[in-house]
């Protein structure tokens, strides 16, 4: 009983890899297009990403800044940690790409994997795909890539290609593809979630429900903020307003309702010139 996550380089062989893991252990795969999907019906907003191998979308600065200004980041990523947490609750599954297991790097019955092949693999695989000029083929390769990097670097503030963000490398042009896959399944089968994970992964989805439903409350609070702590649910943000601050700890109220509210959002009004 576990959740495998997959993150990649473009054209690295993943895909194949996850699907072949989740069809041996008999667990439902769930793909970059499906989460996408599945986070756009809960936030409303498209997050596509500029290639089929791209992690994510890869957002210029402008844009970057205009999401923080509407709140639009902090609701695409609640969807989103909304999503992979009811994935994991579910068990049994394998994840591909959006980096789903860097929200759930605390659990211990998730697996956290990274895939990288070395650029000729990778050549190879674009051939197959019709792509023939190794210039073009190297430089759609080098874009995905920064898209990835970029994406999840936006999202967590990671570094893609540091190790300890993963817990597990695989280099498929050095790794033989069925030694990997017996690994993967070893090692996941030894897996049990106790009750200390499950309930972590309960009280993350309730941290999700509040922060989505002040979200969708359009309150006057900037920099929200939601986190349990052993049995107590602290908030934290810059409010407008007293009402606001209010609003915000009713609504927390209203859906935790056998924890301790610690109400930390501070007054912030807007300064006058």
């Amino acid at each position: 009983m576990a959740v495998i996550t997959f993150s990649r380089e473009a054209h690295s062989g993943t895909q194949d890899l996850a699907h072949v893991l989740a069809r041996r252990l008999g667990y439902r795969y769930v793909g970059r297009d499906e989460l996408t999907e599945a986070v756009r019906a809960r936030s409303g907003i498209r997050r596509e990403p500029q290639t089929d191998e791209s992690e994510g979308r890869s957002l210029s600065l402008w844009e970057s800044l205009g999401e923080q200004l509407s709140g639009e980041r902090e609701t695409y990523v609640t969807a989103l940690k909304s999503v992979v947490t009811e994935l994991a609750l579910a068990d049994n599954v394998v994840i591909v790409g959006h980096g789903a297991g860097l929200f759930l790097n605390d659990m211990r019955s998730v697996v956290r994997v990274f895939v990288v092949a070395p650029m000729a693999d990778r050549l190879a695989r674009l051939r197959a795909e019709g792509v023939e000029d190794p210039a073009r083929g190297r430089s759609l390769i080098e874009q995905q890539d920064r898209e990835s990097a970029a994406y999840l670097r936006y999202l967590f503030g990671v570094d893609w290609l540091d190790p300890h963000q993963w817990d597990l490398v695989i280099n498929t042009g050095r790794a033989d593809p069925e030694a990997a896959l017996d690994m993967l399944m070893h090692y996941t089968q030894s897996l049990l979630r106790d009750e200390a994970d499950h309930a972590d992964l309960e009280r993350k989805q309730l941290v999700n429900r509040v922060e989505q439903a002040l979200l969708e409350a359009d309150l006057g609070v900037d920099k929200l903020g939601v986190y349990f702590t052993g049995d107590v649910l602290t908030l934290r943000g810059e409010a407008l307003t007293q009402l606001d601050r209010d609003r915000g700890e009713a609504l927390a109220r209203s859906i935790v309702t056998d924890a301790t509210i610690d109400n930390q959002i501070v007054l912030r009004p807007p300064s006058t010139a």
